[in-house]
């Protein structure tokens, strides 16, 4: 593998102009950029449990949908997931919102079909 090597005439030397170049001194901590971003960490256990047991309720209220009131419990369903997702729980949120849209839509369309049978 072939590397570069730099020459002596090649390098450049970086002193300061002084009056007596006899000084020398590391200057490499006054000129790092200093960070002034602090991370806390926001959150907490009890924020942690709450969010999960949000995303179980949205869970519940998505699966009941599945066997009373449909349209209702879905739509609940639905809107806490939504909630639970934005706490940060997306598994528990999506999972919510997918059974709850599947109640509402086919219990709507199941109706649909019912009456269009009734009329044809």
């Amino acid at each position: 593998m072939y590397r570069h090597r730099k020459h002596n005439e090649q390098k450049h030397n970086h002193n300061l102009p002084n009056d007596n170049n006899d000084h020398n001194e590391e200057y490499s901590a006054e000129f790092y950029p200093t960070r002034d971003v602090f991370y806390t960490d926001t959150t907490s256990d009890k924020s942690h449990a709450t969010g999960i047991v949000i995303g179980y309720v949205a869970l519940f209220f998505s699966l009941f949908s599945l066997f009373l009131m449909p349209v209702l419990f879905g739509i609940i369903g639905i809107a806490i997931g939504i909630y639970s997702v934005t706490k940060g729980h997306s598994t528990l949120g999506y999972t919510a919102i997918g059974f709850g849209l599947f109640s509402v839509i086919v219990t709507i369309f199941y109706n649909l079909l019912i009456v269009l049978s009734a009329i044809l």
